[in-house]
């Protein structure tokens, strides 16, 4: 597929920047369960993937599996294999250079056909692994790339959703980051603003001196998640008054559509929904005990330009406003909107 070719050549020279002789791991997928109707669908990306890092004199190495293996390793391996990861793991891990990771579901952490056993298996597996891995100061970036199992799970078009992701992953990095740095430098020079959508307004204050600007820089990110184009803000929760009206919030597997959040110096009075559907008693109670921690976030690529309902694409279509905030279980969830404005309050 050509697409492809060209997504790899950019992702493997632009954003990686692969150097000769680098060892670079490919880890894929094949989505053999018994709701696949395209198991095989990752592996033109991977083929071009490796092809292009060799085309740098590079070394791709391929660690592929499958769902039903991965099922089987769950299933049928004692607890203790699960405990501590082997030496090996360690000594592959000091032998690769970049880790690219193609699937979104290692990337989002809603999505789990696990047991809750299960899950805590998998994540203590993985936390020396990871540990390691930060410690080895080793770049990993999670390519997210869709299938038809997250086009089902989200409720969205596949090809649109496919569409989306690589006009959102194939863009000029080099922009992105200019983009990012004039977001950073030309609407933050104050601390205090108001988030205007029709006739609502929010009223909000953002601690300047800590942003966090995501535009597929690895020399300043360990781990990149694509497609990138984000900066955020941690907002001062007490400074919060007013509406803002969300087009879409994100919050596990869910999406709601236009959403009225009432705030009164940071706390969340009411929350007022355009549609009576399941989940929203549930929301509603989430994001009125939501943690103190909240983000603005504010999305810079010009080549995403409309929703998909996938957060992760979503938060990064070009103007998108969307605040973050945490359940009780340090879940996220996520308020968008693309049709709203920011602007600074001089005071």
């Amino acid at each position: 597929m050509e697409k492809f070719t060209e997504l790899a050549f950019n992702i493997i020279n632009n954003l990686l920047k692969i150097q000769k002789n680098d060892v670079i791991s490919i880890s894929g997928e094949i989505h053999n369960g018994n709701n696949s109707n395209e198991p095989l669908i990752e592996l033109p990306l991977i083929e071009e993937l490796a092809v292009a890092i060799r085309k740098r004199k590079a070394f791709p190495v391929l660690e592929m599996s499958t769902e039903k293996l991965k099922k089987r390793f769950f299933a049928e391996m004692p607890d203790e294999v699960f405990s501590v990861p082997p030496n090996y793991y360690k000594s592959w891990i000091n032998a690769i250079d970049k880790f690219i990771e193609i699937s979104w579901e290692s990337y989002s952490s809603d999505f789990h056909e696990t047991s809750d056993k299960q899950l805590k298996q998998f994540k203590d597996s993985t936390n020396s692994i990871m540990q390691h891995l930060f410690q080895q100061k080793k770049k990993i970036i999670f390519l997210n790339f869709p299938t038809q199992q997250l086009a089902e799970y989200i409720g969205t078009d596949y090809q649109k959703l496919v569409d989306t992701y690589i006009d959102g992953v194939n863009c000029n990095y080099n922009l992105l980051k200019i983009n990012g740095e004039e977001y950073r430098e030309q609407y933050f020079s104050f601390s205090n603003y108001r988030i205007t959508t029709h006739s609502e307004t929010l009223a909000i204050k953002i601690n300047r001196d800590k942003p966090i600007l995501f535009s597929g820089d690895t020399s300043e990110h360990q781990i990149i998640v694509l497609p990138t184009g984000i900066i955020e803000f941690p907002i001062k929760r007490e400074s919060m008054n007013g509406i803002y009206f969300a087009e879409k919030i994100y919050y596990k597997e869910r999406n709601y559509n236009n959403v009225k959040i009432k705030f009164e110096n940071g706390s969340i009075r009411y929350v007022a929904f355009k549609e009576d559907k399941k989940g929203n008693f549930h929301l509603q109670n989430e994001l009125i005990n939501s943690d103190e921690l909240c983000f603005l976030t504010l999305g810079f690529n010009r080549d995403i330009k409309e929703y998909t309902n996938y957060f992760s694409y979503d938060r990064c279509i070009d103007g998108n406003i969307s605040m973050k905030f945490f359940d009780k279980n340090s879940k996220p969830i996520f308020l968008s909107n693309i049709n709203s404005k920011i602007d600074k309050e001089n005071k």
